[in-house]
């Protein structure tokens, strides 16, 4: 039976006491993709947003896109008055190609990328179980592009994993979600990236890039 995470969400932080916020760690890919989940959140939750993304290629566009995510942050608790809080792991992008060996040819939305969402969500819920935070939960499933059934089953398998932190299911696309993310975006003039994050990714959408420049000059030529 499919489950509605929307739903499920909905559910469980209609039992929170609004009064006694319960902790959050809210793993977070990039500012685009948090802007709507965070702003949602913060109504329920006290916020930690965690920055855990080793697949992220090169080195520069993993900072550039942190430099974003934490401006956004800032802007947002100056604005809201809010006291979102920012952890960042050091950029070690060999973490992300170990786990994913012998899966690097891979095409884009294979099972590369189902042990890289794995391999971010292990790292940033093993945080969140350490520090003692009353749940867990991720950004992703805003992207259209993000398989939002997987990776809640990704999260309630590692709830097990890391019974002390409870998971919190969520479809963050839904009821426009991604729309409402977008315009928050275009409102803090976020930077808005053209691939995923690897290095498998990047080359992928340059070939694409490349072959369409090449089909319009054709067709100018024509």
């Amino acid at each position: 039976m499919k489950i509605n995470y929307n739903e499920e969400y909905k559910k469980e932080v209609s039992n929170l006491e609004n009064n006694n916020k319960p902790s959050i760690f809210l793993h977070a890919c990039c500012g685009p993709c948090l802007t709507y989940p965070l702003t949602e959140l913060i109504k329920h939750f006290k916020v930690t947003v965690g920055y855990i993304n080793p697949n992220i290629y090169p080195k520069e566009e993993h900072e550039k896109r942190y430099e974003e995510l934490k401006r956004f942050v800032d802007e947002l608790n100056e604005t809201l008055n809010e006291k979102v809080q920012l952890v960042k792991y050091e950029y070690d992008y060999q973490v992300y190609l170990n786990a994913i060996k012998g899966h690097e040819m891979d095409k884009e939305g294979g099972e590369r990328c189902t042990l890289c969402h794995e391999l971010r969500l292990n790292e940033a819920y093993e945080y969140a179980s350490k520090n003692n935070y009353d749940y867990f939960t991720s950004v992703m499933t805003v992207s259209s592009k993000k398989p939002s059934s997987l990776l809640n089953q990704i999260g309630y398998e590692l709830q097990k994993k890391y019974p002390n932190t409870k998971y919190l299911p969520a479809d963050f696309k839904k009821c426009n979600g991604t729309l409402k993310g977008i315009n928050i975006g275009k409102e803090h003039h976020l930077y808005r990236q053209d691939y995923c994050g690897c290095s498998f990714s990047k080359q992928e959408r340059e070939e694409y890039r490349h072959q369409t420049e090449s089909f319009k000059n054709s067709q100018k030529l024509s």
